[in-house]
């Protein structure tokens, strides 16, 4: 059983962001903020991953999990994210919001409020053009939520069922079918 470390009295930061975290840890205000993930949550983002590398020019970088930093006290890691070709370093450990087109949360048990509410809004701050949010659908196929950012707010473009077909930040066509075993 892992023990969680004892956060500084002012929060963490990510000069002082324990090296020991849990895997899916990420910092948010500077709390350390994590959930579970499920097997039909790895699945439906591996696919998502593997589709937009397939389908992305090579002016782009699929990233999966990687911290965005907002602050010092706030670097959220999305589920995926899209990140401007130019800008990859192998041996970078945080991006930068400007080098980011597009970022996508999976929604699973226990991160829908921070999906839906919480982590939009951080994402709007730093000025990330797209995001995607991923729900589960009755059938177990993705269903996902395209959105804008519009004068420093995200709007909905388009919900996606069955197939998403969307120009931004390229031409993709991805089918969203149930996984399968």
């Amino acid at each position: 059983m892992q023990t969680l470390p004892t956060p500084p009295p002012e929060g963490w930061t990510l000069s002082t962001f324990p090296k020991d975290a849990p895997t899916r840890a990420e910092l948010i205000d500077g709390r350390l903020v994590w959930c579970a993930q499920t097997g039909w949550h790895m699945h439906i983002t591996w696919e998502l991953q593997r589709l937009l590398r397939v389908q992305a020019p090579d002016t782009f970088e699929v990233l999966h999990r990687m911290a965005i930093k907002r602050d010092e006290r706030t670097a959220p890691e999305p589920d995926l994210s899209l990140m401007h070709a130019r800008a990859f370093d192998w041996d970078k450990r945080v991006l930068l919001p400007d080098e980011i087109a597009l970022v996508a949360e999976v929604v699973t048990p226990g991160s829908e409020e921070q999906d839906r509410y919480g982590k939009p809004l951080i994402y709007a701050a730093m000025g990330i053009p797209t995001y995607w949010l991923v729900e589960r659908g009755p059938d177990l196929a993705p269903i996902v939520h395209e959105h804008q950012l519009y004068a420093g707010a995200y709007r909905l473009v388009k919900t996606h069922i069955g197939r998403m077909k969307t120009e931004i930040p390229f031409p993709m066509d991805i089918r969203l079918d149930a996984p399968k075993l």
